[in-house]
Order: C-alpha cells, then structure tokens, then sequence
C-alpha cells in the first residue's frame, strides 16, 4: 500500500545507535534544532522586533 523509498531508508540506516537507542537515536538532532531556533527567535532581529518582548532595565 504504502511505497518506501530506498534512499529514505539508506539515509536513516546511516544515524549510528540503532541497535542502543532504537528510534529515540533522532532525540539529539531535534534537540539540537530546537535550541538553535530558540537562538535564533531570541537574539536575530527583523526591523525592530524580534520574537522575545524583554524589558531592559
């Protein structure tokens, strides 16, 4: 029913800890992306604004 792509599949195959970890071996790749967009929401500014109101003392 549903077609898998091969090079889908090869590509996941190549993240190490599959046999340790199973499918929570991606945890540390979304993590990683999470904190960089936090970064990125916090400290980049477009205009004036950016995503964090913080009142500066």
């Amino acid at each position: 029913m549903f077609y898998r792509s091969k090079t889908i599949k090869r590509l996941l195959s190549i993240v190490p800890g599959k046999r340790q970890l199973g499918p929570y071996r991606f945890l540390p790749i979304f993590f990683c992306i999470g904190g960089v967009m936090e970064w990125v929401m916090i400290n980049v500014r477009i205009g004036k604004e950016t995503f964090c109101k913080c009142q500066q003392s």
